[in-house]
């Protein structure tokens, strides 16, 4: 039962990270494609790619025995997720986004949208954690010193 629980709660958990994930989508395509692309559209690409790099997750986990998260940052089974992930969200935007001329902006295109997005993604994270992880140092410091 509890492996159900874990299941619906990261299927709710790509549904509210889908929502600052299409923010990225709309970003990387504008800048790679020069395309504009809606909230919606971005929004339910987003959440595909998401639950599909889940289940590719998953799918590792059943083959290694082992959970990407429990081996390691750059262990096989994140690796390989990782590069999964990437690829199929290359041909998930290439084949779903449209670009300037109506057609679809293609794998290469798609690829080089997934990246932008990791990109964007590192970019935050480490702002992110150069602020709080700071103020969290500093408040700490304070307290001690």
């Amino acid at each position: 039962m509890t492996i159900i629980f874990m299941l619906i709660g990261a299927v709710i958990g790509a549904a509210i990270g889908a929502l600052i994930g299409a923010l990225f989508l709309m970003l990387a395509t504008k800048m790679v494609v020069k395309a504009g692309l809606g909230y919606g559209k971005a929004y339910k690409l987003t959440l595909m790619v998401y639950l599909v790099s889940m289940l590719i997750s998953v799918c590792i986990v059943a083959v290694t025995g082992v959970a990407p998260a429990a081996a390691g940052t750059f262990s096989m089974p994140n690796i390989v997720g990782w590069v999964a992930g990437l690829l199929f969200g290359g041909y998930w935007y290439g084949s779903k986004i449209e670009g300037a001329d109506g057609s679809p902006i293609g794998f290469g295109n798609g690829v080089l949208v997934a990246l932008v997005i990791i990109v964007i993604s590192i970019l935050i994270g480490l702002l992110l954690a150069t602020l709080f992880g700071g103020a969290a140092y500093l408040g700490a410091q304070g307290a001690t010193g």
